[in-house]
């Protein structure tokens, strides 16, 4: 014989109990509507790097390398250059679509601090990038991730 399931032995709440039991129910279904709301708003991410190779990222990536670069041997920073101080710092830059930076992380230390901080805010110095170009992706935010190499004769370059 097959069991038939029973209802439970506990009685449906009634009364206040009910109007509580409701009030929870939709509480807990406005906020679940919210979350799924800001979850379908969030922004659109694109992540690249050097190896990128898609034409219109790998194209997109020349023209910022060349403004980094300009703005980082303009604004090299003087204490490393009178040090020699070196190192190589890779970090990212998560441009939006307009060219504005929304962050920028260190991903991997030079050993120096005056070396990381001055990669911070050299990739904020050389805002606005150029806005997203337009692609099937269409992100939001893009990531760009490279490694920076401060030389000791006092020179910036984006490997």
């Amino acid at each position: 014989a097959v069991a038939t399931p029973t209802p439970t032995d506990v009685p449906a709440p009634v009364g206040e109990q009910k109007i509580e039991r409701d009030e929870r129910m939709a509480r807990l279904a406005a906020e679940i509507h919210l979350r799924s709301q800001r979850y379908a708003k969030r922004p659109k991410r694109k992540f690249v790097s050097a190896s990128t190779q898609e034409y219109v990222w790998a194209s997109y990536l020349r023209g910022w390398v060349d403004r980094v670069e300009r703005v980082g041997n303009l604004n090299y920073p003087d204490e490393a250059r009178r040090r020699r101080l070196s190192g190589q710092v890779v970090i990212t830059v998560a441009v939006r679509r307009n060219g504005t930076v929304e962050r920028e992380d260190i991903v991997q230390s030079s050993g120096v601090p005056a070396l990381d901080a001055a990669a911070l805010r050299i990739a904020k110095m050389a805002e606005p990038y150029p806005p997203l170009p337009h692609t099937k992706e269409d992100p939001d935010i893009l990531h760009v991730t490279r490694t920076w190499w401060f030389r000791p004769e006092g020179t910036m370059v984006d490997d």
